[in-house]
């Protein structure tokens, strides 16, 4: 069998990752389109998140709007994603968590890493 019917068996969800970028003065805001974040999409995440970090926006703000849930490989994309932005000197704003995302992060003791806002308004300002 070869490692494309394999992945196919495995991940049968597996896609590229739905999410839109938008720039603003001080940054870029990308919006997550994506109900659930596991790791059937987190490493496409990494990479497509990766793209927008390469352009070294100062402020990335991530619009979690559409998204219900994440998984522990989600969880860890976060962080890395969070290391690599601010390793090129930026800074990293969560948006539109709902509670059990908000829930998630406490209970993984990450929301002291993460900028929290409860609207887009809030974080861009």
């Amino acid at each position: 069998m070869n490692k494309n019917k394999l992945t196919a068996l495995f991940m049968p969800h597996c896609k590229g990752m739905q999410l839109t970028e938008k720039e603003f003065p001080q940054g870029i805001i990308v919006y997550i389109q994506e109900n659930r974040i596991d790791m059937s999409i987190s490493r496409k995440f990494k990479e497509e998140i990766g793209k927008i970090i390469a352009k070294k926006p100062s402020i990335l703000i991530m619009d979690f709007k559409e998204t219900e849930y994440l998984d522990s490989s989600a969880l860890g994309t976060l962080v890395t994603i969070l290391r690599d932005t601010k390793s090129n000197g930026g800074e990293i704003r969560l948006v539109n968590l709902n509670q059990t995302l908000r829930t998630l992060l406490k209970l993984s003791k990450l929301e002291t890493m993460f900028k929290i806002y409860d609207s887009l308004e809030e974080a861009v300002k």
